[in-house]
């Protein structure tokens, strides 16, 4: 049917009212998942340092004659190990006529950014903490900046490495990051080595912390034929649900809650290829200064906000701990 000639429609009006709705959606993740699990301390110095011991190796010879006349036995002084903290922060500024001005979605721009940018600077700490950086003590003036030494970087004792990896760890006052190997998809048999090693060095982990990625490919371990296959019944009254997805490992070692973390995958290969063995007791968030809101001085016609904390990892004994490393991370290639 065809339109009467004249007719008045939107396309020729002036004045409608726009239409905004008054709320912002964002869906990127937010949560800190290791941040989360592990310890919090307070550290006093740029240089925290803490020190490690091991038992030594038991033997089945330790069997002494009547009457000895003891010698003695040397004593192995403890391991002195430590991590250099790091500055991070979020800075904006925002004109006061825009702070002012009527807006969809928030009363105060300025409420929103100290919101939004300190939901980024922990996930920026969170991707950090797990990563494979170095420590770094800086130079000073600006030139090269104190960095604390990441979670991947510090394992040494139980890293199962794909091929032409090396490990990196604690030496001579720093951590030196691991050296990538060649990547290679997740398996039970990595799961179980990584496990067993960290079992046979005195660790006892809890947790294992993954891409979202890698936390799929281990729910395909039910595939496996040494796998026990899980099926329930549904309740009386409830639907039936396909079962396709796994949240605990029970090793021959103890349980292992297998936790997806969204913010290894939003970092990118670089930290969703290691899969990490955590025991929370054993490693903590070292706070020289924890995230707090500083307001600069006003210059000109508008306001200026930091956002800014001081922190380094603290691996209290990294053979606590565990690392499947050199996985496909994010895709079955990738």
């Amino acid at each position: 049917m065809a339109q009467v000639t004249n007719t008045y429609e939107s396309y020729d009006a002036i004045g409608n009212r726009e239409e905004l709705a008054d709320k912002i959606y964002q869906i990127t993740p937010e949560e800190t998942p290791f941040i989360s699990m592990i310890g919090r301390k307070s550290v006093s110095s740029v240089h925290p340092e803490w020190q490690t011991d091991t038992l030594a190796t038991p033997v089945t010879t330790n069997a002494q004659p009547e009457g000895d006349d003891w010698s003695y036995d040397a004593i192995t002084p403890t391991t002195r190990v430590g991590n250099y903290t790091q500055i991070a922060n979020k800075t904006f500024i925002i004109s006061r006529t825009q702070d002012k001005t009527s807006k969809a979605g928030r009363k105060s721009e300025l409420a929103r950014e100290v919101a939004k940018k300190g939901v980024e600077l922990r996930t920026d700490m969170e991707v950090q903490l797990l990563s494979n950086t170095a420590s770094s003590a800086g130079t000073g003036d600006g030139a090269t900046n104190r960095v604390s030494g990441g979670f991947r970087a510090w394992l040494t004792s139980n890293d199962d490495l794909g091929g032409g990896g090396a490990s990196g760890g604690f030496s001579g006052g720093t951590v030196s990051a691991a050296t990538n190997g060649t990547q290679r998809a997740f398996t039970k048999a990595i799961l179980d080595a990584t496990i067993l090693s960290t079992y046979n060095n005195g660790g006892n982990p809890s947790s294992m912390m993954m891409s979202p990625y890698v936390k799929t490919v281990f729910s395909g371990f039910m595939d496996d034929a040494n796998v026990a296959p899980f099926r329930y019944a549904a309740e009386k009254g409830k639907k039936n649900a396909i079962i396709a997805s796994a949240e605990v490992y029970l090793s021959d070692f103890g349980e292992i809650a297998m936790i997806p973390n969204r913010q290894m995958a939003r970092a990118g290969a670089a930290v969703a290829r290691n899969a990490f063995l955590v025991d929370p007791k054993m490693v903590s968030l070292g706070e020289f200064d924890a995230i707090k809101l500083e307001k600069p001085a006003k210059t000109g016609d508008a306001e200026k906000r930091v956002l800014i904390c001081e922190y380094t990892l603290c691996v209290h004994n990294e053979a606590a701990h565990g690392v499947a490393a050199d996985l496909y991370g994010l895709t079955a290639s990738s």
